[in-house]
């Protein structure tokens, strides 16, 4: 069952901000994961680092080469300064929109990574019993899932305050309920 009252675990706030409110135990994960992430991409024959350096140019080996020299180097950059970031605010209990982007990044990165260990599939079922060797790398691969949602889901809501110039959204406002005005003054007892 959905737990709609539950709060969020990443809530944008009217500064623009947004509260944090991971458990320690996942940011220390995130941290660690982070750190793993940062040694991996000291080796690039790494093939589990695939999906973060995509081929640009499938028809043209040449042209592709040429590519992955020119932004191999950058996008390593912009993936440790991401993960510096994270390390860096993975205690607070509020974030700009820049550290939670860069938090964003990190749980993407490693999950991408992940995936391409695991050999996940977008259309596959990827459950497996518990006693499959991989078994806690699949658990940990949905759970990160379930980290990037929050992220997205508390940007996506700051990104929905700014266009509205509302206040920020109540638990049930995403579903089209409110509360207190009816349609009309009626009450259903007034029915009867």
């Amino acid at each position: 069952m959905v737990n709609f009252f539950r709060k969020r675990l990443v809530q944008a706030n009217r500064d623009g901000t947004f509260t944090i409110r991971f458990p320690d135990f996942i940011r220390e994960l995130l941290v660690d994961l982070g750190s793993q992430l940062d040694t991996a991409l000291d080796h690039d024959t790494n093939p589990d680092l695939h999906r973060l350096f995509p081929t640009a140019y499938a028809d043209d080996a040449e042209r592709d080469a040429g590519y992955q020299v020119f932004a191999r180097g950058e996008l390593i950059d912009s993936r440790r300064e991401a993960i510096a970031l994270l390390a860096e605010t993975a205690n607070n209990e509020t974030l700009t929109d820049e550290e939670l982007t860069s938090w964003m990044h990190v749980v993407n990165d490693v999950r991408l990574v992940l995936g391409t260990r695991l050999d996940v599939s977008e259309d596959g079922h990827d459950d497996v019993e518990p006693d499959h060797p991989d078994h806690t790398l699949y658990v940990l691969y949905h759970e990160l899932g379930m980290i990037l949602s929050e992220i997205v889901d508390g940007l996506m809501s700051a990104l929905e305050q700014q266009s509205d110039g509302d206040e920020p959204d109540d638990d049930l406002e995403g579903f089209g309920i409110n509360l207190t005005d009816r349609p009309d003054d009626s009450h259903p007892s007034d029915e009867n």
